[in-house]
C-alpha cells in the first residue's frame, strides 16, 4: 500500500511539472498590430514597416512658444480594433527616456490614459519592451522625456538667446523613431491554422516532388 501511495504521488508530481511547463513556454507572437489595415498614427512613418523612413514625435498644440523647459513630445497609434499589446518594439536612434500610456477607453471621457511602462535609460536599439496591459486597448501613446539630441538643442537656444535675459532652461528635441511595433499573443485557433496551412504546404510540395 505505502509503495502504491509513492507511485501515485510521484505520478501526480510529474503531472503538476508537466501542466506548469506548458503553462509558463514560451507564447508565440501576434502578427505586427501596427501593420494593420485602418491603423493610424499621428506619424505615419512609423508604422510603415519601412526601417529607411524616419518619423518625428509632435508637442502639444500651442507649445511651441514656451520659454523654460518644454513640454514632451508625442505619438499616439490608434489600432481598427481593441487588442491586449504584451509587446513594443521601437526601432530608434536617439531615445534616451520615454514612457508608454494605453488608453483605458472609458465612456466618461475622451482618453482615459494609463502608465504601463516609464523607461529610464535606452541601453541599446530596437528597444523590445514585455508588457503587462490588465484590458485591451486600440490607443498606445509613446512620450519622449529625453534624446541624444537635446544637449544640442539646449546648447543653440542659449546661443541665440545670449544677451537678452532669456531663460531658455532645458529643451527637448523631437523624438526620431523608424518604426513602431505592436504584437500582442497568437490564439490557439491561429496557431491550429497555421499548421494545418503549413501541412498543406508540404504535402503540396511533396506531390510536385513526385511528379
Amino acid at each position: 500500500m505505502y509503495r502504491f501511495i509513492t507511485f501515485f504521488s510521484l505520478l501526480c508530481f510529474v503531472a503538476v511539472l508537466s501542466g506548469c511547463a506548458a503553462l509558463f513556454s514560451e507564447q508565440e507572437w501576434s502578427e505586427n498590430y501596427a501593420l494593420m489595415e485602418g491603423t493610424q498614427a499621428t506619424s505615419p512613418q512609423m508604422i510603415d514597416g519601412k526601417l529607411n523612413t524616419i518619423g518625428e514625435t509632435t508637442f502639444p498644440a500651442g507649445s511651441q512658444g514656451f520659454i523654460g523647459a518644454n513640454p514632451a513630445s508625442q505619438v499616439i497609434i490608434t489600432l481598427p480594433e481593441k487588442k491586449t499589446v504584451r509587446r513594443i518594439v521601437i526601432h530608434s536612434d536617439n531615445l534616451t527616456e520615454f514612457d508608454i500610456f494605453a488608453d483605458k477607453g472609458s465612456i466618461a471621457v475622451e482618453s482615459d490614459w494609463q502608465l504601463i511602462k516609464d523607461v529610464k535609460s535606452v541601453k541599446m536599439s530596437p528597444i523590445k519592451i514585455s508588457l503587462l496591459i490588465p484590458f485591451p486597448t486600440n490607443r498606445i501613446r509613446l512620450r519622449v522625456l529625453g534624446t541624444k539630441d537635446d544637449a544640442l538643442l539646449s546648447r543653440q537656444e542659449r546661443a541665440r538667446s545670449a544677451g537678452r535675459g532669456w531663460n531658455v532652461g532645458s529643451r527637448r528635441a523631437v523624438g526620431k523613431i523608424r518604426e513602431i511595433e505592436l504584437y500582442g499573443y497568437k490564439t490557439a485557433g491561429q496557431i491550429e491554422v497555421e499548421q494545418a496551412t503549413d501541412k498543406r504546404e508540404k504535402e503540396l510540395d511533396d506531390l510536385l516532388e513526385l511528379e
